[in-house]
């Protein structure tokens, strides 16, 4: 470990880094320190540095990000896998985005089941997309604070 008054450089094995990284993460932003994860690109805000509309990104697998920008929302995205089946990115007082690929998201093999809900149960909406980029893209619209999507899709309405 490499400690200076501008920086803590915290090496740590990839055996142990699933187990000490979250942790990691939660004490420096218990002090209010700015965390950086080089091997994955992210950058962890700390909550008194996040601001009010700040979103919250959780994958499958990995940390769960706070106030992630948009790129990597879409690097998230693009890692989707069998293993890594699902993102959700969520937003204040119930507004979300989240995406599954395959049978387990009720999408065809390769396909992939999208959902959005934008602050109430009556406003939760669904589609299909082939494609990763348009899933991609629709992230992306989400994370910009969008409220038209990009991507043409046929959105239909969940029932509560």
């Amino acid at each position: 470990m490499d400690v200076s008054e501008e920086c803590v450089l915290m090496p740590m094995g990839w055996g142990r880094a699933a187990e000490v990284a979250p942790r990691i993460v939660e004490l420096a932003g218990e002090h209010g320190l700015v965390c950086f994860d080089p091997q994955n690109g992210v950058v962890h805000v700390p909550p008194g540095l996040r601001g009010p509309a700040a979103l919250r990104l959780q994958s499958c697998v990995g940390l769960q990000v706070e106030d992630p920008d948009v790129e990597t929302v879409e690097r998230a995205v693009r890692r989707l896998s069998a293993d890594n089946w699902f993102v959700i990115l969520e937003g204040s007082e119930g507004r979300y985005v989240q995406v599954g690929t395959g049978p387990r998201a009720g999408a065809a093999s390769g396909g992939f089941g999208v959902e959005h809900r934008d602050g109430s149960p009556d406003r939760h909406y669904r589609c299909v997309l082939p494609d990763l980029e348009q899933v991609v893209a629709v992230f992306a619209d989400f994370a910009r604070g969008t409220r038209a999507w990009s991507v043409e899709a046929k959105w239909e309405k969940l029932s509560m």
